[in-house]
């Protein structure tokens, strides 16, 4: 164990508690990460949290880490370069259930509290999913895992200002999950991944360090620049050998009137479907990446309507809704990463459910599709689209 290590954890196992020393007036930036790596990801908790401790706070910027470890207890630490002091906090040496919205809450009120500051991120430390949630909890104090859902987690945000969401995990970057949140929170970015991110995640060590040079950046400046770090960390060996890593950020501002643009892009699809049938099923076929499609019915959303677009025939209504959809698509991801293989494949950022049949969701995933009949965007003209285009009953 490294000295860095070492005496965090002697901070825990002493339970010294220090409540860190705040300005009167606001920080520029809080930077909190929620892990829970109450699961199978426990043993990459030590170079995350190295890499956090090589930079910590400073006085614009405070790092602060709720952390809940597999076989441990939970605590909250405030960390600084070379150290984490522990914080009095209510669930320190607790067993918690960090799948629970009232766990995340009290993190997210705490800081808050003791730590005004005019911009929050959040980083999520987990396993990722479109229809389960941001996180799971393996061993709850009630037994058994418990994921926090993204309604959960909307739920416990939902009388908080949160400039950006950053997911150190899989597969949250899909329109359905964007939409919800663009509906239901006050959030400005997502930073998320359509595919896999690879085990090393977010390398918060540069990341903090860009932040520590110019910490009056924007949300946005920030959301970038988590993008930008994520894709140079996959650059270098070994991590560049990953085909299944990206990071987008989305600007959630943006996602509502990109749903729209959708939705008459599909009534022109289905106004002349015997038509368009043999395009739509061409165009999902050239947004097929590495992980996605068959495995888990998901595709890359712009790669699908670019090539509608490419396809179509010129002055077509179905190719005027393509165009003006990629348009708003630029100004809804203004940033994406990915690694050096992944650039051999249709990643452009953005991920949508487009099984290849009926039976995907109807017997082989049924359990996940009746949790995405949950999210909003479905309504949105997708599920009658696709019981038109599969011939099958979905609503």
């Amino acid at each position: 164990m490294c000295a860095i290590m070492a005496l965090a954890f002697a901070l825990s196992a002493f339970g010294q508690v220090t409540l860190a020393e705040t300005d009167q007036e606001n920080d520029y930036w809080n930077i909190l990460v929620y892990l829970q790596a109450d699961n199978n990801l426990n043993e990459l908790t030590p170079e995350d949290l190295g890499e956090l401790m090589k930079v910590g706070s400073s006085d614009k910027v405070n790092v602060i880490v709720f952390m809940d470890k597999l076989d441990d207890v939970a605590y909250l630490y405030y960390i600084e370069q070379g150290s984490m002091t522990l914080l009095p906090y209510e669930h320190n040496g607790q067993e918690v259930n960090t799948g629970d919205p009232r766990v995340f809450e009290d993190f997210v009120e705490y800081a808050e509290d003791n730590y005004p500051a005019d911009h929050t991120l959040i980083f999520f430390w987990d396993h990722g999913s479109p229809t389960s949630g941001v996180g799971v909890d393996d061993t709850t104090p009630e037994g058994g895992s418990d994921w926090l859902t993204h309604h959960e987690l909307i739920e416990a945000l939902k009388d908080h200002t949160v400039d950006v969401l950053a997911m150190d995990e899989c597969s949250i970057g899909q329109i359905e999950v964007a939409y919800e949140y663009a509906k239901n929170l006050d959030t400005q970015y997502l930073v998320a991944s359509e595919s896999y991110i690879g085990y090393r995640g977010f390398p918060y060590d540069q990341i903090l360090e860009r932040l520590m040079e110019d910490s009056d950046m924007t949300p946005l400046d920030l959301s970038i620049v988590c993008v930008q770090e994520f894709q140079e960390l996959f650059m270098q060996a070994p991590y560049q050998v990953e085909i299944l890593t990206t990071q987008s950020v989305i600007d959630l501002g943006e996602v509502e009137a990109l749903a729209s643009e959708f939705g008459d892009l599909l009534e022109a699809l289905e106004a002349d479907l015997g038509t368009y049938s043999e395009i739509v099923r061409s165009a999902r076929a050239n947004a097929i990446i590495p992980w996605g499609s068959e495995s888990a019915g998901r595709i890359d959303l712009p790669s699908l309507v670019q090539a509608i677009a490419d396809t179509a025939s010129t002055g077509s209504d179905v190719r005027s809704e393509a165009l003006e959809f990629m348009e708003a698509y630029s100004k809804t991801v203004p940033e994406m990463g990915l690694t050096m293989k992944s650039s051999n494949f249709n990643y452009l950022g953005m991920g949508i459910l487009f099984p290849q049949s009926a039976s995907f969701l109807t017997v082989a995933c049924a359990g996940m599709f009746e949790k995405y009949k949950t999210f909003d965007f479905p309504d949105n003209g997708w599920l009658q689209f696709l019981e038109a285009y599969l011939g099958a009953d979905l609503i």
